[in-house]
């Protein structure tokens, strides 16, 4: 019986710079509605540094279980059938979805299309929907082979901004007038950040991007900020308007400062990423708490009050527009291989990457 080797990159959950390779491998002789696919690429960035951070607490480290003490960062990529024992899923076929940082996955079908699949293995069943859904790029118009990388890149963290953006427009802004973007250079808060600013002049909003100095140029260049402030300037903020924050950063200093200094003119302070997981936690327990925006669950919400098309649709038409915007202004940087993976890896988790960048990984 000839057999599969497989690779997965992990992490120590308790330390995250500590990575291994574990392997597993996999027999042709699937059971019944497998699909073993081969992980072509995937993207890389700070988003997948939040997976880790909130690995326990949002249940990222169950999507593919691993070592003892150690988990498998999930990351959105392209992956390639090469054995199927289901009969609507043929081998060569190409999907798009959430992958293991790995070389290949072996997925049960459910319900499935000829636009795609969804994954019912056993441990996924519990699972958020919207992580399990794995699309067929044949019957997707916006994957091609020159967008293949934007979408990994930008289209998962775009649907929680989308997501965002549309709380935060039915909620009217909370009646604030100004919206604070923190770790402004991130790329979903350049999708946020292009989102909002359609609404600046409806709803009287002035955006604000807070980002590090060396990364001002950059920001105020994406032209959708109406100010570009360094995380040195919070203490020059106006605190007699009403303010929307969205951190995406995670900096407890930040968050101290943004709190003190606005009071009560800190209309909704919502909290999403963790760029900054290395200042997590501070001597000063903060003045009030924000409220998590997890996605999956607006998501659902969205697709109850849209329907599932609906909701494509939406989603899909201002992720049209924003891959226009965004596509002349990101070059994107191929790496090959574990080593380049490695090196990858511990760059984007010390916050050593520059924004220009869209960084794909081909695991080969």
């Amino acid at each position: 019986m000839s057999t599969i080797r497989a690779i997965n990159f992990i992490v120590k959950k308790d330390n995250l710079q500590e990575t291994k390779l574990v392997e597993k491998v996999y027999a042709h002789n699937l059971g019944p509605n497998q699909v073993l696919l081969a992980i072509d690429s995937f993207s890389l960035t700070s988003n997948n540094i939040t997976y880790a951070v909130l690995g326990e607490q949002m249940q990222y480290w169950r999507f593919f279980p691993t070592e003892e003490g150690f988990g498998c960062i999930p990351a959105w990529g392209y992956a390639d059938v090469i054995v199927s024992n289901h009969p609507d899923v043929n081998v060569g076929q190409r999907f798009y979805g959430y992958y293991p940082m790995g070389s290949h996955l072996l997925v049960t079908i459910g319900k499935s299309s000829p636009f795609g699949f969804v994954d019912r293995t056993a441990y996924r069943r519990t699972l958020p929907s919207v992580y399990n859904f794995y699309a067929n790029t044949a019957k997707d118009p916006s994957i091609t082979a020159k967008t293949e990388a934007l979408v990994a890149l930008f289209r998962p963290l775009f649907v929680t901004s989308f997501l965002i953006d549309h709380h935060l427009t039915a909620q009217q802004f909370y009646g604030a007038s100004k919206v604070l973007i923190t770790s402004a250079s991130s790329k979903t808060a350049q999708a946020l950040a292009f989102l909002v600013a359609q609404h600046g002049t409806e709803h009287g909003l002035q955006l604000i991007g807070l980002t590090s100095k060396k990364n001002i140029s950059f920001v105020d260049q994406l032209g959708w900020y109406d100010q570009v402030m360094a995380y040195d300037a919070i203490s020059k903020l106006n605190a007699d308007e009403k303010y929307v924050v969205v951190d995406f950063t995670g900096n407890h200093f930040a968050q101290f400062q943004l709190q003190t200094i606005l009071g009560d003119s800190l209309a909704y302070n919502c909290l999403v990423g963790l760029v900054d997981w290395q200042h997590l936690r501070g001597e000063q327990p903060l003045p009030h708490k924000g409220e998590i925006f997890f996605a999956p669950a607006h998501a659902e919400k969205r697709q109850q009050d849209w329907g599932v098309t609906g909701f494509q649709q939406k989603v899909g038409l201002a992720w049209q527009e924003f891959m226009i915007g965004i596509r002349s202004m990101m070059l994107i940087k191929e790496h090959v291989g574990l080593q380049e993976l490695k090196q990858l890896y511990s760059a984007t988790l010390n916050g050593k990457i520059n924004p220009k960048e869209g960084n794909m990984v081909h695991f080969k």
